[in-house]
């Protein structure tokens, strides 16, 4: 099994189990992650695939909306006091 499948095995219970707990910092740090790969290949999904070269700005739309939900939910665990100006 390579290491990329394994991770996917290990990372759906971790998922499941955060969200169970509600600590959404978790689903942050996904979304936060999901933008590497996407720069680095230049394809974004939204509903279906959108490529860096096709359709420049909606890729870079997607791209910040997964950073900004990332680094939202981080920041809602992190500052709860501050979570309900979040959303």
């Amino acid at each position: 099994m390579s290491a990329a499948r394994s991770s996917n095995y290990i990372a759906l219970p971790i998922l499941l189990v955060a969200t169970a707990l509600g600590l959404y910092w978790v689903w942050g740090l996904l979304f936060v992650w999901w933008i590497v790969p996407t720069i680095l290949n230049g394809q974004a999904f939204l509903i279906f695939e959108v490529n860096r070269d096709d359709d420049a700005f909606l890729y870079w739309a997607i791209v910040c909306l997964w950073a900004l939900s990332g680094l939202m939910m981080i920041a809602a665990s992190l500052f709860p006091q501050y979570a309900h100006l979040l959303t």
